[in-house]
């Protein structure tokens, strides 16, 4: 499936580059292939992503920079290397102190195309909607699909670091740490700064308004998170079947029903920001 995402998305660049974009949005689009693949293939160097998922970053960033520009780039960079790092700090955390816990839908290897477009579909959409309607909504519903990503992202990977106290969505009875639907007040805070730092680059844009558009993006970057956690409850409490691809490897089936719930959350939180943006900004 991420390979026919990977292909969708590749022609979409093509026809806008050809017949869509101006020759100022040439040498843009241009550059952030470029840099996309430089980056790509760094993280895969790194042991970040697989070596099929190098495709997905390079179509995933030319798409970001390229049609959309330099902020929001900015922003899903921050939150690519910040994710990683937290969660390479996990493991060497883990491996010191001989901890075998590690939350239940991760397997802490590289990266695949899947996870790559879990949290990127979303993003790639809306940055594609503003390019071709200059709509301020999809432009904020860009900013808010990254920060829903880092927002759960960060949630996860500092609340099961040293985890503390983690409850169940739905029951608010005690859960593992990294338990889908789990949250604690510790995952809660850092998806907040999560958030918050994400609508820090919208900031520095110049969008119109872009207070009220930073305060979009805090609140439905954080609620993108929590909807995250509700569906992941909702997935285990029912325990709900998902047939794996066999090109999938990170986590099994668990690992992606999570990619499946990152996709829904950063969708939904993106089309709550597009909405309420057209209603009162």
């Amino acid at each position: 499936m991420y390979r026919l995402t990977n292909y969708v998305f590749g022609f979409v660049i093509v026809y806008l580059f050809i017949l869509e974009a101006k020759m100022s949005d040439h040498s843009l689009i241009l550059i952030a292939l470029a840099l996309s693949s430089i980056v790509a293939f760094i993280a895969f160097l790194w042991k970040w992503i697989t070596l099929d998922a190098i495709k997905s970053v390079i179509i995933l960033g030319t798409i970001v920079l390229g049609f959309s520009g330099w902020y929001p780039a900015f922003a899903l960079i921050f939150f690519f290397v910040t994710g990683s790092l937290f969660a390479r700090r996990n493991i060497l955390f883990r491996e010191s102190n001989s901890l075998n816990f590690v939350p239940v839908f991760r397997n802490y290897g590289r990266r695949d195309g899947y996870q790559v477009w879990a949290n990127g579909f979303w993003l790639a959409l809306f940055c594609l909607g503003w390019f071709l309607t200059g709509s301020n909504g999809f432009f904020i519903a860009a900013f808010t699909a990254i920060a829903a990503a880092t927002a759960d992202t960060w949630a996860t990977e500092v609340g099961t670091y040293r985890p503390g106290k983690t409850v169940n969505i739905l029951t608010f009875r005690p859960a593992e740490p990294g338990e889908d639907g789990g949250i604690s007040l510790k995952g809660s805070v850092a998806a907040l700064s999560g958030a918050a730092l994400i609508s820090l680059f919208l900031l520095m844009s110049d969008t119109v308004l872009p207070e009220y558009a930073a305060i979009i993006v805090l609140i439905f970057g954080l609620t993108g998170c929590f909807i995250d956690s509700y569906l992941g409850a909702v997935y285990r409490a029912n325990s709900t079947s998902f047939k794996i691809p066999k090109d999938f490897s990170d986590g099994g089936e668990s690992g992606f029903a999570n990619s499946v719930i990152n996709w829904l959350s950063t969708g939904i939180s993106g089309i709550l920001a597009i909405i309420i943006t057209y209603v009162f900004y």
